[in-house]
């Protein structure tokens, strides 16, 4: 199996986190959005997961598949509300006003993913390090 080099995952999950950005709505904005969204920000999570894991060890197929899951789960609760709180610091709490008539939904939303992405990585790199 060869191994995706650092700057490419780098490189896909950057342009991954820009793209999924820009086309979905803001859950951080007056109103929300629908569940659906949520189902798909699950996924995005999942799919950068996997790129992350990739070439993890050599462990198998289903355990990479229950770390990806259980972490990216891990990942997705933590983030909404980490960024949820930084949003409110920032913006007082009447943020979802404010980012929405500001026009701020994509950077928001780059936070968001990035956070989402941070917490991943994290999960990931300490169970690097403790696999052995």
């Amino acid at each position: 199996m060869k191994s995706i080099s650092n700057f490419l995952k780098a490189f896909i999950i950057i342009v991954l986190i820009l793209i999924i950005s820009y086309s979905f709505p803001s859950m951080f904005v007056k109103g929300g959005m629908d569940v659906d969204f949520h189902y798909l920000n699950f996924l995005f999570v999942l799919i950068v997961g996997t790129i992350l894991i990739y070439d993890f060890y050599k462990i198998s197929f289903f355990k990479k598949l229950l770390f990806v899951f259980m972490i990216s789960l891990l990942a997705f609760i933590l983030g909404i509300s980490l960024v949820e709180g930084i949003i409110e610091k920032a913006y007082g709490s009447d943020y979802e006003l404010y980012i929405s008539f500001n026009n701020l939904e994509f950077s928001t939303n780059i936070l968001f993913y990035s956070v989402l992405i941070f917490i991943e990585l994290l999960s990931f790199q300490i169970i690097k390090r403790f696999y052995k």
